[in-house]
């Protein structure tokens, strides 16, 4: 009986706890979803119970934007891409030379590459790189700096990238348009 009075004035306490306060400490991921549009419009293309690879990605990059903030926007193919900064002039084409400068990390932020690192910008042509890549360059031009949010079928998908990048890994990259 003593156990039962305690259980019953335990619980008449909690009842007095502010709502907000209580929905705070019980589930921090449902408050982030009903107070953050950002989150909210996020979470609207998670899937509940995934099945496939690009279902499982999917859900990853959008809990990475959720837990970063990033308002990121999707495109048909899985991509997702945030502009920091547009530069200026046409936009970037197909099989046109192109320079930028790079970091790609995994969604726990290890970085696998960088061009900043070896202080060089990698020199290619549009259309000669990962899919992810190719798509996001026809949106951007020679100073546009931007967030690469990459399912990995858009990137190195099953084969991954050996010693580098493991397979069906979803990949982040910072990238920045340069002049040739």
């Amino acid at each position: 009986m003593k156990y039962i009075s305690v259980l019953v004035l335990l619980l008449a306490m909690s009842s007095c706890v502010d709502d907000g306060k209580k929905a705070e400490t019980a589930n921090p991921v449902k408050k982030r979803q009903a107070t953050s549009k950002l989150a909210e419009k996020l979470y609207n293309g998670y899937i509940q119970n995934p099945t496939t690879q690009a279902q499982i990605d999917e859900n990853a990059l959008i809990d990475y934007a959720v837990d970063k903030n990033l308002d990121v926007t999707k495109t048909p193919s899985g991509l997702y891409y945030l502009i920091h900064e547009q530069g200026k002039g046409p936009m970037l084409v197909h099989n046109q030379p192109c320079s930028a400068h790079y970091q790609g990390y995994t969604l726990d932020g290890k970085v696998f590459d960088s061009s900043y690192k070896r202080g060089q910008p990698l020199i290619f042509n549009v259309g000669a790189m990962i899919p992810g890549w190719n798509e996001a360059l026809k949106f951007m031009n020679v100073g546009t700096k931007a967030q690469l949010l990459i399912p990995s079928h858009l990137a190195y998908g099953k084969r991954g990238f050996p010693g580098l990048i493991p397979p069906d890994t979803p990949l982040i990259f910072d990238l920045e348009v340069m002049p040739l």
